[in-house]
């Protein structure tokens, strides 16, 4: 008995592994798959308004967190959120100017003004006063995300409606007798 223990242990070490790697070859065969389509590459709007969020550096508080819409106009509708001790939140107004690659938001009352460099994906990196990108001690920069929003839906009811509408006429010109 003994001596048919020691046999099947040697022969299972080679035969085992020779049959997983057999299995495997076999799964390999099975897995053939179609190319991808070709997709239609995004665009990136150029334009400067719209909503943007993210984090500026703050030196007395433990977070701040800013979202912050540029209008048509050159308007700039900001709310702030600082995380101190306590949470408090702003509501900051101001202008904006774009030039190629910087946009320059004054807040009105004083409240100062951000400087931001564009990123090629629409996002904005906060600058320095000396005109470079800021980055935190890991090398982390502030960075404000460019939020793209999906039509309102009162828009697709509307264009939902004239299909419907289309829809319905062609239903009534088919039902009526013919003459």
């Amino acid at each position: 008995m003994m001596m048919l223990k020691s046999m099947v242990s040697p022969i299972a070490r080679v035969v085992l592994p020779l049959f997983a790697v057999l299995v495997m070859a076999s799964c390999e065969e099975d897995e053939k798959s179609d190319p991808l389509p070709n997709l239609p590459s995004i665009e990136i709007p150029k334009e400067v308004p719209g909503l943007y969020s993210g984090s500026l550096p703050c030196d007395d508080c433990t977070s701040r967190m800013v979202r912050m819409t540029l209008g048509e106009d050159s308007s700039v509708e900001a709310i702030q959120l600082i995380l101190r001790d306590t949470m408090e939140t702003d509501s900051l107004k101001g202008t904006y100017s774009a030039s190629d690659s910087t946009i320059l938001v004054t807040l009105e009352g004083g409240k100062g003004h951000w400087n931001f460099k564009r990123t090629k994906f629409g996002n904005l990196h906060y600058m320095t006063a000396a005109g470079t990108v800021y980055e935190d001690k890991d090398g982390m920069k502030a960075e404000m995300i460019r939020i793209f929003k999906v039509a309102p839906k009162a828009a697709a009811k509307d264009s939902a409606n004239e299909k419907d509408s289309t829809a319905a006429d062609t239903v009534k010109k088919e039902e009526q007798p013919k003459e």
